[in-house]
């Protein structure tokens, strides 16, 4: 880790994962938290998954053409071997598009007093959680869910609608497709369509289990005393009885 130095450790790190859908500002967010950064005089590296090839491999760019410059990898170690020594603060674009070892490596850098900012969506095209990123999201210190503008309505959108041919996306496509607005638009709830999902089946509840096994008999915790037995009717002493067998013996 030629990355790690005693003068990192004097600063506590922290993990921030900014995500949302397509078109929700996530690296607009990035560039921003980077570039703050840069004005505390710190040391910084930006890196992007060599996947993204919207735009060149050299720089991020948001949907509005901010652009900054970074490193393109295609995996963890690749990162890891790039970072350099002394680095503060590391950011990660399309974070979700790398294996799941950056989550280790998000996790190192951080406990090791650099800042790390990772930006990637949270769902993919069907509306399910993207890959690791539900792991990265709850070990981090901070986690920004960004919203964009739904499509159709105009009401807030959390979700990525895939297109193909301008129709919605069939579920059994693959779960990575690289494109734009071309083949992407940000939809709501009610708006997201995916043709062909798996319908939904409503879980029945289970029955109550018990810490026995079923062959096993439970006792109560405490048995109710039998009632005592009825007296025969002539071996009941009464009064007049009494009297009359003292009165004998005297």
């Amino acid at each position: 880790m030629r990355w790690n130095s005693v003068a990192i450790r004097r600063h506590s790190g922290s993990l921030t994962v900014i995500c949302g859908s397509m078109f929700s500002g996530k690296t607009e967010e990035l560039i921003r938290l980077v570039r703050r950064s840069m004005h505390a005089r710190k040391k910084v590296q930006v890196f992007k998954s060599s996947l993204d090839t919207r735009c060149d491999t050299t720089v991020i760019r948001t949907h509005d053409d901010t652009r900054f410059n970074a490193i393109a990898i295609s995996s963890a170690a690749e990162m890891e071997a790039l970072l350099d020594i002394g680095v503060q603060v590391v950011g990660i674009e399309e974070v979700q598009f790398l294996d799941e070892a950056v989550v280790d490596l998000c996790m190192r850098l951080a406990d090791s007093g650099v800042d790390v900012f990772a930006a990637g969506l949270d769902q993919d095209f069907r509306a399910t959680p993207f890959s690791f990123m539900p792991r990265l999201m709850a070990l981090a210190d901070n986690v920004m869910k960004l919203h964009a503008i739904c499509k159709v309505c105009g009401e807030e959108a959390s979700r990525t609608q895939r297109l193909v041919n301008g129709k919605p996306a069939s579920w059994d496509e693959p779960t990575i497709l690289i494109g734009a607005d071309e083949s992407y638009e940000a939809r709501c709830r009610k708006c997201h369509i995916v043709r062909n999902a798996p319908t939904s089946v409503p879980t029945r509840r289970k029955k109550r289990q018990t810490p026995y096994p079923a062959n096993d008999k439970v006792e109560p915790a405490s048995k109710p005393r039998a009632p005592a037995p009825a007296m025969p009717s002539d071996a009941v002493e009464t009064d007049a009885d009494l009297q009359l067998t003292m009165f004998a013996d005297a």
